[in-house]
């Protein structure tokens, strides 16, 4: 009798939880990763952003004016290039950390060698090793494409100074690029991961392409108004489409190559030395000043401590992001977008950067920014609205109903069976959101 009564006021819990019209997830402690991105990111931003100038005033007697800005940006190339070699560290340490069981490492071995030899006799076990030699194959794949993916994310700030060398790659804060690399991300993971969009992740990129049609019309008028250069955008279109696709196809690494985020960052970063290696010689051959790569060295000679900091604070801002692709998914990359748009406003407003923006265009755009972090939010279902039955399919709420069928299984009350079996209690879950007298009815029928 007590069990009953206790099934009953689960049932009861379950039952409210669901019609509630707003669902909050259980804070998870890897959102930690978040912070640790955050500060980082905000740091070496920072790095870059405060000794803009002094690095300007250093070299600007021995290098022509034209060139400074292309090599800066061959200088931040090649520390971001560098920095995720600094993965070796913590790969070791993880690496000799796991080696301390040592018995079961070798217990390990000697099955799988057992295995192996037991399976060698089989004829059929070809298509196995047919197999493995696939994925090897596709595995080698992903991660040249990864490698080569993370070098063009890089490449076209490098190439658009490389095409107009006296002009400042600026942009304001608030912009349609972040709502535009939101959507992206959403696509990628939707056509390269396979992630499967339910009504709720279906209206959260549909409102984030919305927001971005809304502030790209903003902009367009902007631009006509105080003749803004229109390549800046293209520029920053094709580092989102680049990184975005990089990510996802990382996550598949991650997944099904068993890669840790550190050995990824390794390779990624062997892949993308040589590439700029190969791009620096080229542009070595063809440079007609030959004092880019002077300019570079001596950057480097003048500002070498800043240089270290700028490498292990990049290091780390792009080790806890994948940190954040790790535990989660390319999807909640868009929260990180939306922080480096806060940072660059933030850092642009202590500098004394003005923008030719009136105050109702900043307005809206700040506030399609928080709706647009809302959708994000509701993609990721960390907060599910259950508004005209948008949450009905999502994981929490899917749970609370086999949670409530689960009931069925811990009774014997005759009673709590037949409601079960005639399905009344569940069709109230369905219907009580679209007709609440439902509840009543089935109440006054009970008594």
């Amino acid at each position: 009798m007590e069990n009953d009564v206790s099934i009953d006021k689960n049932k009861s819990k379950i039952k409210s939880k669901i019609k509630s019209k707003i669902f909050f997830q259980k804070c998870n402690y890897n959102y930690i990763f978040f912070l640790c991105y955050m500060i980082f990111f905000f740091l070496n931003t920072y790095i870059g952003f405060d000794n803009y100038p002094d690095k300007f005033e250093s070299i600007s007697s021995y290098i022509k004016k034209e060139n400074l800005l292309l090599i800066l940006q061959l200088m931040h190339l090649y520390t971001s290039t560098l920095s995720n070699l600094l993965a070796v560290i913590p790969y070791f340490i993880r690496k000799r950390l796991l080696a301390k069981n040592e018995n079961n490492i070798e217990i390990i071995k000697a099955i799988d060698k057992k295995e192996t030899n037991d399976e060698l006799d089989l004829i059929y076990n070809d298509i196995h090793y047919i197999e493995s030699e696939k994925k090897k194959k596709k595995f080698k794949i992903l991660c040249i494409l990864v490698g080569v993916l993370d070098f063009l994310q890089k490449f076209p700030f490098v190439l658009f100074n490389l095409i107009f060398r006296e002009k400042e790659f600026m942009i304001y804060s608030f912009s349609c690029i972040a709502p535009f690399a939101i959507a992206i991300q959403f696509v990628c993971s939707y056509y390269i991961l396979k992630i499967h969009f339910y009504k709720l992740q279906y209206f959260s990129l549909f409102l984030n392409i919305g927001i971005f049609i809304i502030i790209l019309i903003c902009d367009i008028i902007n631009a006509t108004k105080n003749k803004l250069d229109a390549n800046t955008f293209y520029i920053y279109a094709l580092n989102i489409i680049f990184l975005s696709i990089e990510l996802s196809y990382g996550k598949i690494l991650i997944l099904e190559g068993f890669l840790s985020v550190y050995l990824l960052m390794i390779i990624k970063s062997s892949i993308l030395i040589v590439l700029v290696i190969i791009f620096s010689l080229i542009f070595l051959i063809f440079d007609k000043d030959k004092e880019i790569f002077k300019g570079v060295g001596l950057l480097f000679s003048k500002f070498i401590f800043l240089t270290i900091a700028n490498i292990l604070s990049h290091f780390l801002e792009d080790l806890f992001l994948w940190l954040i692709i790790d535990r989660f998914s390319p999807n909640y990359n868009p929260f990180a977008i939306i922080f480096q748009e806060v940072s660059y406003c933030i850092l642009d407003a202590v500098s004394g950067v003005k923008y030719s923006l009136e105050v109702w265009d900043i307005c809206l755009r700040i506030i399609l920014y928080v709706i647009s972090t809302i959708g994000v939010i509701i993609h990721n279902e960390i907060v599910v609205i259950n508004i005209c039955n948008l949450g009905s399919d999502t994981k929490y709420f899917l749970d609370m109903k086999f949670q409530y069928e689960e009931l069925y299984a811990q009774t014997d009350n005759i009673e709590i069976l037949k409601r079960f079996e005639t399905f009344e209690e569940m069709e109230d879950i369905n219907e009580d959101n679209e007709n609440p007298i439902n509840d009543e009815m089935n109440n006054s029928s009970t008594n």
